[in-house]
C-alpha cells in the first residue's frame, strides 16, 4: 500500500529527529499548518508548499511525493548517503559497486 504525502512527511519528519514544532519553526508557519498535512494526508499540495516542506526537512521533492525520475534519484540518493551513518554508508557503496562495475563493463563492450 503506497504512502500518502502526509505519511510520508511523518515519517521523513520523525526520521530527522525533528517535532511538528520545530517543522512549523522551520518553514515558518503554524504547527497547526504541518498538523494539518500530517494528520490528514493532504494530496493537494501546493509547489511552494512542498518545496518548503522539502527544503525544512532537507530531502528533495521527489522523497516526499514519492515520484523519482532520472537525475532526481541520483540527488536524492547522493543526499541520502552524505547523511547516513558512516559505517552503514560503506556497507551499502559495498553493496552498489558489483552494480556499478558490471554496468560500466557493459557499456564498454557496446563501445568496442
Amino acid at each position: 500500500m503506497e504512502q500518502t504525502f502526509g505519511e510520508r512527511l511523518r515519517m521523513i519528519r520523525r526520521r530527522r529527529g525533528m517535532t511538528q514544532a520545530d517543522l512549523a519553526r522551520a518553514m515558518g508557519c503554524t504547527v497547526q499548518t504541518v498538523v494539518r498535512y500530517e494528520g490528514l494526508g493532504l494530496e493537494e499540495v501546493r509547489p511552494a508548499r512542498l518545496k518548503a516542506f522539502a527544503d525544512a526537512l532537507g530531502v528533495g521533492t521527489e522523497e516526499l511525493t514519492g515520484e523519482f525520475s532520472g537525475e532526481e534519484d541520483i540527488q536524492s540518493l547522493t543526499r541520502g548517503l552524505r547523511n547516513m551513518d558512516p559505517e552503514k554508508r560503506a556497507g551499502l557503496i559495498r553493496l552498489m559497486m558489483p552494480f556499478i562495475l558490471q554496468h560500466q563493463k557493459e557499456n564498454r563492450n557496446e563501445s568496442d
